[in-house]
Formats: C-alpha cells, sequence, structure tokens
C-alpha cells in the first residue's frame, strides 16, 4: 500500500490531503468544489471531502491509480 496522508480508516478528507493524493494544488481542489465537480461539506471555514466522493471523481477523471488507492 502506498503511503497516503491520511489513515485507512478516514472517512473525510481535508482539502490539503484531497491535494496530495491528486497531487494538485489545494486552489484546484477548492476550484473542483466550486464548480460542483466535487461534493464537500463546509465544517467552520474548513472542508471535508468523502472518501466515496473522491472515489468517484477519480473514476469520472479517469484516474485508475488514485481511485485504486482511495
Amino acid at each position: 500500500m502506498p503511503n497516503l496522508p491520511f489513515s485507512d480508516k478516514a472517512e473525510y478528507l481535508s482539502v490539503r490531503q484531497v491535494a496530495e493524493v491528486f497531487s494538485v494544488h489545494t486552489k484546484t481542489v477548492r476550484r473542483w468544489i466550486a464548480s460542483g465537480d466535487l461534493s464537500a461539506t463546509r465544517i467552520g471555514r474548513d472542508w471535508r471531502i468523502a472518501r466515496t466522493d473522491l472515489k468517484a471523481l477519480a473514476a469520472s477523471r479517469s484516474n485508475r491509480v488514485a481511485g485504486h488507492v482511495l
């Protein structure tokens, strides 16, 4: 198993963790959220993204590596 920026049992991830998995900037993840490409829940000032939503995003973008890891 690759070295992930989160626990195997984590159901929700932060914007930073999602950015690390997809190797993109945190601003890109925030754009995905703003455009509706990625579902997220706002908790205070932070966003949390469900692991299942990340799998769906990886599948829609044909990112088999991220989809397999998640």
